[in-house]
């Protein structure tokens, strides 16, 4: 019997999931494994933790694991995608190896190897589509430096920059006073010097936006309307490349962002269709690690297809 492992590697979280081919056997959830938001050794110990869980849970050795796909934020860089193997080769030393875009996977999860647009928000965001010619577009998801508008990191910055400015301004805001006791600070000087970390991550502040936004903070319910007018953007761009004129197209929400915030949903849906009232706009239904488990099945030999 073959089994193959699919992992979906996030900013935040990273989860490893076990197949036999017939169904998932066990899923273990470490830490975030992006090497643009976190060093390589906290990247190493959540794959092995994620990895290593799965393994465990089901009496599995890392030998008897024939094929690997790990979708991880940050890898379509080549040196990301070179790192995460290389670190999945020590963990999994017998097993095929294959490292791809986390956009990839989701891709994948949605609508194996068919059409249809995926738009991602969490730690970053992105969105990514396929057409009936198998043609591909993208279109943000260039990093949080300068890019990922919408997703949590973005979210969390632009809550920061709000709170200073309120601060600037005397203006009081219940959002300013749940990052502070949130981050555990008093001043604007040790905001700004709480976010200098170089791996710092903004997302952290997505759920305090949340939980503002649900008690009417105008400034977090601000953000989350903007988050999803810029994810509608993002979306847009790639429907437009790939579909000219009417098309019944699929664009799938996934992400904790989408997950978490009705509002970002509404907002997101309500200008895709105001574009296109034919697209179908919906949540996720299903798991990132899907699209790595089955990307994982078709790099077995006898999975592949030839011709």
């Amino acid at each position: 019997m073959s089994f193959f492992l699919g992992i979906d590697g996030g900013g935040s979280k990273s989860t490893a999931a076990l197949s036999n081919g017939d169904a998932v056997l066990a899923t273990q959830t470490a830490g975030g494994c992006n090497l643009n938001t976190v060093s390589t050794e906290d990247a190493r110990s959540a794959l092995a933790t994620a990895v290593e869980g799965a393994l465990r849970t089901t009496g599995v050795s890392a030998n008897s694991v024939a094929s690997v796909c790990a979708g991880v934020a940050g890898a379509a860089s080549p040196q990301i995608a070179e790192k995460i193997a290389a670190i999945l080769v020590g963990i999994l030393p017998r097993a095929s190896i294959q490292v791809v875009g986390d956009t990839v996977i989701a891709l994948e999860a949605e609508f194996s190897g068919g059409a249809g647009l995926v738009c991602i928000s969490g730690t970053g965001s992105i969105a990514i589509g396929r057409n009936e010619r198998g043609e591909l577009a993208r279109a943000g998801g260039w990093g949080r430096v300068v890019s990922d508008e919408g997703s949590g990191n973005w979210i969390g910055q632009c809550a920061v920059s709000q709170c200073l400015r309120a601060l600037d301004m005397g203006r009081s805001s219940s959002l300013v006073t749940k990052v502070m006791r949130h981050w555990k600070i008093a001043t604007r000087e040790q905001l700004v010097q709480h976010c200098r970390d170089q791996f710092f991550n903004f997302s952290d502040l997505f759920p305090i936006v949340l939980d503002a936004a649900e008690a009417a903070d105008p400034i977090a319910c601000e953000l989350l309307t903007a988050a999803g007018t810029e994810l509608a953007r993002i979306a847009q761009v790639v429907v437009r490349r790939l579909w000219v004129g009417r098309s019944n197209i699929e664009v799938v929400m996934t992400g904790g962002v989408f997950s978490n915030s009705a509002r970002v949903r509404q907002v997101f849906s309500n200008i895709i269709r105001a574009d296109r009232s034919e697209v179908r706009v919906c949540l996720s239904d299903r798991q990132p690690y899907d699209g790595a488990l089955y990307l994982a099945a078709r790099a077995l030999p006898e999975n592949r297809v030839v011709g």
